[in-house]
């Protein structure tokens, strides 16, 4: 009999285990789509409201007992829900209601998943939510709440095939929520076992009892009258007591073949769900990586090694530190590793270099992994590549630089020439009639008044210098290239300059490297740039403290830093210098630190450099001074403009 007992709350037990097992690990499944859910799209962004309906109608057909699917705003403002006639089946129920708006302060407060207690919906059901906060980034963006009939929901889950001879009922507090059968009376009872079923917030309470016919098949008293009854006749009575032992040893041996059979099935199951997971992470689009506590790396998924360049057996047992590009603010990286170990989630933007030394920028969001007993016991790290993205935006920025600078050049083209048109002519009048006071002076002018006279002169030409500067960088022309020689374009600029470099008496030192190939350009526009850099470096030379003002003028061959050939122009002086704050602004226009000029002589020296796809660099040269370097590409010029 007491074998008998412990053999009947042996299988008690068991069926209460798979009872157990089966309602944890479906609800959780159930939760889990939830949060797959709102995470997608806490990657991907908020989504529109076809796509969203799309993705919750999906999860509605998979999982029976569904009631729907609603988007909760930050304001606890319901903004989607599916179906969208599930308004009528929630008729006296409020989403937002007092008791939920308490789970939904609790889910945003721990940034986790909460599960609210039974209530009744219009039909009579009852019914329970589970509620889902989601984030974008560390601001938080509402809720995903999912709404399910407890009755249908345990129904689905505890088929026949769980716990068979067997009465089920799973309670939540005081209150029943499912009921399979109704038990076998009072002496089932006594049999019956209980446990509790831990979910997101709250414990159900399970009860599983055995059918009146299991708890007969198992009374001692058929056995204890047959016993009595054949007590005289030994022998027929040790065969009947040798046929029960045959007996309970086959119903021992049946009823553990149905234990193996049902923990094989649950096995089954269970490896089936680590294969679907294992393919969906090895599939994934995203980066997946898992390291250990101590950050050692365990597993990649393929997307990695395609994106990074990197083998799985690679980076098994090194430090994801192998990615960084040094870039990123060390900061950054200590925030990350506070969140993470504190069991908090990272999101961030990191700036990460791969295999082959090439750099690229990676959306990410870096988790802990929990075990059955909620110890963090691994990270989760998922990288989204969005170089591309990063490429588009920078490409889309300089697009709209580029108008804007050309809606200012335009606006500053038709003011040139208004006024180019307004003061050319008074211009020339008075030039003409300077020219002529100067050629015949009037009788009895004095010293200081001839001194005026060289002055107003002085003047005039400098106003046509700044009409000039101005139409030339407003206006800007198309291209007429030949080929030309560096060595004629520098002394012609020279020569163009001798004036200004005898007025502040500067000495010009050249050096071209013998042998110079020829260069596909606008001459005319090539020798305005040099003639401008020149004249600016005499200008910087003037006034130095040094009684030998210096500019040299340097033309060679380059490769370049990607090794394409290309002639390098140098044209140094041992002036002022470029003022501290100042080696950022130099090109811009209007930019000048001279009483006098235009500030656009640098500007259009960088424009016409531009155009001929070269580059300019100005920077101090010590111990005083500063250093132009202009590059201009030789390689495929003529197709470049159209030659």
């Amino acid at each position: 009999m007491a074998q008998e007992r412990s053999q009947t709350e042996r299988a008690v037990a068991l069926s209460l285990e798979t009872v157990r097992n089966e309602i944890s690990s479906r609800m959780d499944s159930r939760i889990l789509a939830l949060v797959r859910m709102a995470r997608r799209w806490e990657m991907r962004g908020r989504p529109p409201p076809p796509e969203w309906e799309a993705d919750a109608n999906l999860y509605l057909s998979h999982d029976a007992g569904y009631v729907a699917i609603a988007r909760v705003e930050p304001d606890l403002r319901v903004s989607l829900i599916v179906p969208q006639d599930a308004g009528r089946g929630l008729q006296g129920v409020e989403l937002i209601g007092v008791r939920q708006r308490g789970a939904l302060e609790t889910a945003r407060a721990r940034g986790d998943v909460t599960l609210t207690h039974p209530f009744s919906l219009a039909t009579g059901d009852r019914a329970i939510m589970v509620n889902v906060p989601v984030f974008r980034g560390d601001a938080f963006d509402g809720f995903i709440v999912g709404v399910f009939r407890v009755q249908a929901a345990l129904a689905t889950i505890l088929v026949p095939s769980i716990a068979p001879r067997h009465a089920i009922a799973v309670y939540d507090g005081g209150e029943e929520l499912y009921s399979r059968d109704s038990g076998g009376g009072r002496a089932a009872d006594d049999w019956s076992q209980e446990t509790g079923v831990p979910l997101v917030g709250v414990t159900w309470r399970v009860r599983v009892s055995p059918q009146e016919e299991l708890v007969a098949q198992r009374s001692p008293l058929r056995r204890a009258i047959l016993a009595g009854g054949l007590a005289l006749a030994l022998l027929l009575a040790s065969t009947v007591r040798f046929a029960q032992m045959a007996r309970l040893r086959a119903r021992e041996t049946d009823s553990a073949n149905r234990a193996l059979t049902r923990v094989v099935a649950q096995h089954e199951l269970a490896n089936d769900r680590l294969r679907k997971l294992s393919r969906a992470v090895e599939q994934s689009p995203t980066m997946v990586i898992v390291t250990d506590l101590q950050g050692a790396i365990e597993y990649v998924n393929p997307r990695f090694s395609q994106v990074t360049g990197y083998a799985l057996d690679e980076v098994v047992g090194r430090n994801p530190r192998l990615l960084k590009s040094g870039e990123t603010p060390p900061e950054e990286y200590r925030r990350l590793w506070r969140t993470v170990t504190a069991g908090g989630e990272w999101r961030g933007v990191l700036h990460n270099r791969k295999k082959s030394g090439e750099l690229f920028w990676v959306r990410s969001a870096i988790s802990p992994i929990r075990d059955a007993q909620d110890v963090v016991s691994h990270f989760l790290a998922e990288m989204e590549d969005i170089t591309e993205h990063r490429r588009l935006e920078e490409k889309v920025a300089e697009h709209h630089r580029e108008m804007a600078e050309s809606q200012a050049l335009a606006a500053m083209g038709r003011a040139a020439s208004m006024i180019a048109h307004d003061l050319r002519n008074p211009l020339s009048s008075i030039k003409m009639a300077l020219q002529i006071l100067s050629r015949n002076p009037v009788h009895g002018a004095t010293g200081p008044e001839r001194e005026l006279l060289e002055i107003s002169q002085g003047q005039v030409r400098y106003m046509e210098e700044v009409l000039s500067d101005l139409l030339t960088y407003s206006l800007p022309d198309a291209l007429k290239p030949e080929w030309l020689s560096i060595e004629k374009l520098l002394d012609t600029a020279l020569m163009l300059s001798q004036k200004q470099i005898e007025e502040h008496k500067v000495r010009v030192k050249t050096h071209y490297q013998p042998g110079l190939p020829l260069l596909y350009g606008d001459a005319n526009k090539l020798r305005q740039a040099l003639t401008n850099l020149i004249v600016n470096g005499a200008q910087a030379a003037d006034g130095v403290e040094t009684s030998n003002p210096t500019l040299v003028v340097d033309a060679r061959f380059s490769l370049g830093a990607a090794d394409q050939p290309s002639i390098q122009v140098e044209i140094c002086d041992n002036g002022c210098g470029i003022p501290a704050g100042h080696a950022e602004r130099v090109f811009e226009p209007f930019f000048t630190t001279r009483a006098q000029g235009t500030g656009l002589g640098l500007s259009i020296a960088k424009r016409i450099i531009d155009q001929h796809k070269g580059s300019i660099h100005m920077q101090p040269e010590p111990p005083g001074g500063t250093r132009v370097t202009v590059v201009l590409p030789l390689e495929a010029a003529g197709n470049r403009y159209g030659a």
